[in-house]
């Protein structure tokens, strides 16, 4: 071969290999492509799904959405609601179902056309019902699973058989392990079968030596039983006697107290009677005393009168009475000032007569108790 054909022979091969290439990433490119637009679809539905939830709560509240939406790019929404509420009670009168009609059709088409239109009511959107909220989580889910698999590569499927194959090998690996536990388990229930034989022969040994203390306690209560009876039956008898008397006392009892209670409701209708008439009495009395009070009354009217009266009299007197009674003051004050100061000058003369002849006495007195003295003490003056 000559180093032209081998040259062009490497040529062809290289541009074979930019060909491959160049399908390769084409096919990529295009594969990119589909899943972008499968991924779009799906978060679109998604979108939809949201404004579809919210759609009958603002189809409820027709005022509140208007409010909301008037002024932005989505206000023909209003119209085409406002046009299926003035139509609905014609659709209910015909028996029609309103998904079927024609306006409520546009309403639901623009809504899913314009799905964006949620985010203007967050109040419905965040308080929708737990069915509605598993709903929304599910499709998320959805579309995160098939973006994670749409957008897997050849090398990424390889690495996760290499996982699986990991965990298959664990798995055998768990099996080894757990087969190994369940002969341990089979020994250990062996065991144990041995030693709960051996508790069972033990516990049926007790039991025989429980029964026989339970058939001597059972002879033991049925004396006691049998005794408890006896005394019983004596009681018995002898409360039926004691009742007998009791029965006997009672019907005496009884016949004293219907002679009593006889006795009582005379003594009731006497005291009855007595009590009306003193109620006739009394009413007289309270008459009679009606009467002489109406009769003091006007007595006493008439005292008032002529207690005025003489109150008149009485303040002009006094008029007169206050001026001669000051004339008397003044005499009797002079009057009383005299004999004021003649008293207090026969005081004081009685005082001083009085001391003179206290003084006058003691002086006497002293005078007596001197002499005696002297006289005692003259004769012991002459025997020294």
């Amino acid at each position: 071969m000559s180093m032209t054909e081998m040259l062009r022979g490497k040529k062809k091969s290289e541009e074979k290999v930019n060909a491959i290439k160049m399908a390769h990433h084409d096919f990529s490119s295009v594969r990119l492509i589909q899943i972008g637009c499968v991924l779009d679809v799906v978060a679109e539905a998604i979108e939809r799904v949201k404004i579809s939830m919210i759609l009958p709560k603002l189809l409820d509240n027709p005022e509140f959405m208007a409010k909301v939406l008037k002024g932005t790019k989505y206000e023909h929404a209003v119209n085409l609601v406002e046009s299926f509420v003035r139509r609905r009670e014609f659709i209910l009168k015909e028996k029609r179902p309103p998904l079927m009609d024609h306006g409520m059709i546009k309403i639901i088409d623009y809504f899913q056309r314009n799905n964006q239109m949620y985010k203007l009511f967050p109040t419905y959107y965040n308080n929708m019902r737990e069915e509605e909220k598993k709903l929304l989580v599910a499709f998320e889910m959805l579309f995160d699973l098939a973006k994670e698999r749409l957008y897997r590569t050849s090398a990424d499927a390889i690495a996760q058989e290499r996982k699986l194959h990991a965990m298959y090998l664990e798995n055998e690996n768990i099996k080894e392990n757990v087969d190994i536990l369940k002969k341990k388990i089979h020994s250990q229930k062996l065991t144990l079968k041995w030693k709960i034989a051996a508790k069972e022969a033990y516990l049926k040994k007790y039991e025989d030596m429980l029964a026989k203390k339970k058939r001597e306690k059972n002879e033991r209560i049925q004396n006691e039983i049998d005794k408890c009876t006896r005394t019983v039956k004596a009681n018995q008898k002898e409360s039926q006697e004691k009742q007998a008397e009791l029965e006997a006392e009672l019907e005496k009892d009884r016949q004293v107290y219907e002679q009593i209670t006889k006795k009582n409701r005379r003594q009731e209708l006497e005291a009855r009677e007595e009590k009306n008439k003193l109620l006739l009495q009394l009413q007289g009395l309270i008459k009679k005393y009606d009467s002489s009070i109406r009769d003091k009354m006007i007595e006493n009217l008439d005292l008032t009168d002529q207690y005025k009266k003489l109150k008149k009299e009485l303040d002009a007197f006094l008029v007169g009475h206050r001026q001669i009674e000051r004339v008397y003051k003044e005499v009797v004050v002079k009057r009383e000032e005299q004999e004021r100061r003649a008293r207090q000058n026969r005081i004081l003369n009685f005082t001083m007569n009085r001391a003179a002849s206290k003084i006058q006495k003691y002086w006497k007195k002293w005078k007596k108790e001197l002499h005696k003295k002297e006289k005692r003490l003259k004769p012991t003056k002459g025997k020294k």
